[in-house]
């Protein structure tokens, strides 16, 4: 129940919200601007005698020597190219003094206009295949006083058409100037100046939505938007350019080309604006729009007129009609469905799917055909498209604040954890600290404990020599040695403390007779340990080295820094004495010493023996951290 009420209030609102733009859109924007004026207001001068006659060649020569038969207007000739002339007459109690202003359209190619046999409209070129279509314009005529006289008076005109089968004539307005101007000008700035800026207005819009094609993600919605645009481009190159190097056929194949474009394309472009595509519409409208334009072609090429004409417009008229339909369909069923909140950009589209219907039965219900949406939708797509932009403005605005908040929140987050590092490196620290204090305990209790009772048991009994006093006091003294180096700083690099431990150990090895060899066989820079990791290593170098040369009894020392597979390094710890570690070993300290240093920090460390020579490697792995258990 609730889901149905909320579906309820979101349709009354787009319901609401379709009703009040398009009131606005038809009575505050299409009517003073887009509309035609009526020209019931003027004091119009009647026409008379209305009467035509084909021509051989157009001019008014030979429209002088033809032979002209009544006819009512408005009129339509069909269905072969033709020159013709159209000849009326008026009546003036009296010439104004201004002269008089006249409207004249017909649906031709072109004309020539003369007033009592003057020349007063002569634009562009009348001959069959090299004709202009100044005709497709309704033009504002003045004539002068001066060619106009009481009593009688005659307009001629002589047209020429080729390609569209139907020459429609139609009674020119005529009235005084003053009042043929000012009303005219709406009508003449719809034709030309309005074209002229939409059709700039949409090509810079149909430019926009390029750009948002290689930038945006959803790429359907930039395309359908720059077809729509630039379509109406092409309507406005097509109504402005009349000096064009095409015949009358190529121009109704445009003509039907560009005006179901900008109808289908508005169909894909609404599918796609919802969001939520139909499967395989877009691609329906593509391919129908195809279809239809080659279809158009095949009548207008190979099948007679007025036929040829005939059948793709009928058929042009039922497919609009249809994609306007669809236009309305998408739209209501997309707000059915959908918690749709872009209600302004809906009811814009709205109104571009009225006037498509609008222009395809327009013919049929007695209204202005063909202009709805030509005329309509250059305000209809900047409107679009600043909705668009405000939207994405405002999304633009709300992820700055996001971000701004995400910024602020992360700094925040930052200091926080930099407090809580800093509360870890005191309490790691302090954990180092009891670790080393506990470690230090240890070797004096069972190196220099050990031994130093020992000493102190031997000597109770009697039974100890001053040499063997002498070894044991020197024993006693590289231990202390080895904890006070061990207490030492060695460096936070495995770097520094291979070098501090390279510079204190050779004058002790050298003293003890033994030849000392540091072999570096790297060429890459060693892995960065942390400090903990780098002070067991210089640790296990260093009771590797005493008690090599405590008991190995060679005299030779070599260590080799090398590189391991893995990007880790290998450190060897050579001597050639008949002993090795032998003695160590069985003592308790030593090579057991050695190996629980090493696995403490993830490394591993093996004692090798072959004949006169004990090789102590230690292997350090990439990442070779302390074990904080």
């Amino acid at each position: 129940m609730a889901g149905n009420t909320d579906r309820l209030q979101r349709l009354t609102r787009i319901a609401i919200t379709v009703i009040v733009v398009q009131a606005a859109f038809w009575f505050a924007v299409y009517q003073p601007l887009l509309s035609i004026p009526p020209s019931r207001d003027l004091d119009k001068i009647e026409l008379t005698n209305a009467r035509i006659a084909s021509l051989e060649v157009p001019s008014l020569e030979a429209a002088e020597g033809a032979a002209h038969s009544p006819v009512n207007l408005p009129h339509t000739l069909c269905c072969e190219p033709v020159y013709a002339s159209l000849q009326m007459n008026f009546d003036l109690e009296a010439v104004p003094a201004r002269g008089l202003g006249m409207l004249t359209y017909h649906q031709v190619d072109n004309m020539l206009v003369a007033v009592n046999g003057s020349i007063v409209v002569a634009d562009g070129s009348l001959k069959f295949g090299r004709q202009t279509f100044q005709g497709q314009q309704g033009k504002v005529v003045r004539i002068p006083s001066g060619l106009l006289r009481a009593g009688s008076n005659t307009i001629a005109y002589v047209i020429v058409r080729d390609g569209y089968p139907y020459t429609d004539l139609y009674p020119p307005i005529l009235a005084p100037i003053d009042q043929v101007q000012p009303w005219a000008a709406r009508r003449l700035w719809q034709q030309g100046d309005y074209f002229l800026i939409a059709g700039w207005t949409t090509f810079l819009l149909g430019l926009f939505a390029v750009l948002l094609f290689w930038r945006a993600e959803n790429r359907l919605f930039a395309g359908w938007l720059a077809t729509v645009c630039f379509t109406w481009t092409g309507l406005a190159a097509y109504a402005l350019v009349l000096d064009q190097p095409i015949g009358g056929t190529l121009r109704m194949v445009l003509f039907f080309g560009l005006n179901s474009l900008l109808s289908a394309s508005l169909l894909g472009f609404v599918d796609t604006w919802t969001g939520r595509p139909s499967r395989g519409l877009q691609r329906v409208v593509v391919a129908s729009w195809l279809v239809f334009v080659l279809i158009s072609i095949f009548w207008l090429v190979y099948r007679p007129m007025p036929e040829g004409f005939d059948v793709p417009a009928q058929i042009w008229t039922w497919y609009t009609t249809a994609l306007g339909a669809g236009v309305l369909v998408r739209l209501g069923w997309h707000a059915f469905r959908s918690g749709e909140t872009r209600l302004l950009e809906a009811a814009l589209m709205s109104i571009i799917a009225v006037c498509i219907v609008l222009d395809a039965l327009g013919q049929h219900l007695g209204l202005n055909t063909g202009q709805y949406v030509v005329q309509s939708a250059p305000v209809l797509l900047f409107a679009l498209i600043v909705a668009f932009v405000q939207r994405n403005f405002r999304l633009f605005q709300s992820t700055v604040s996001l971000n701004t908040y995400l910024s602020e929140t992360l700094e925040a987050r930052e200091a926080e954890l930099a407090i809580a590092r800093a509360r870890e490196s005191e309490l790691f620290r302090q954990q180092a600290h009891l670790e080393e204090r506990r470690r230090i305990m240890r070797d004096m209790h069972d190196g220099l404990g050990s031994q130093l009772m020992g000493m102190l048991l031997a000597a109770r009994r009697g039974k100890v020599d001053a040499a063997s006093m002498a070894e044991g006091l020197q024993s006693v003294i590289d231990e202390m040695r080895l904890m006070i180096d061990s207490m030492d700083s060695v460096g936070e690099s495995l770097a520094s403390a291979l070098t501090t431990f390279q510079e204190r150990s050779r004058p002790l090895v050298e003293r003890a007779g033994f030849a000392f060899t540091w072999t570096t066989l790297l060429d890459t820079p060693l892995p960065d340990y942390p400090p903990r990791a780098v002070l067991q290593v210089f640790r296990i170098l260093q009771e590797a080295v005493t008690n090599a040369l405590k008991h190995s009894g060679g005299d030779r020392l070599e260590i080799v820094v090398a590189p391991e597979p893995d990007g880790g390094v290998r450190l060897s710890i050579s001597d050639n004495g008949p002993h090795g570690m032998g003695d160590a070993a069985r003592s308790g300290h030593g090579l057991r010493n050695m190996q629980s240093r090493a696995a403490a920090i993830g490394a591993s460390l093996q004692s090798n023996r072959e004949a006169n020579r004990t090789t102590i490697v230690l292997v350090l792995p990439l990442n070779a951290t302390p074990d904080r258990s």
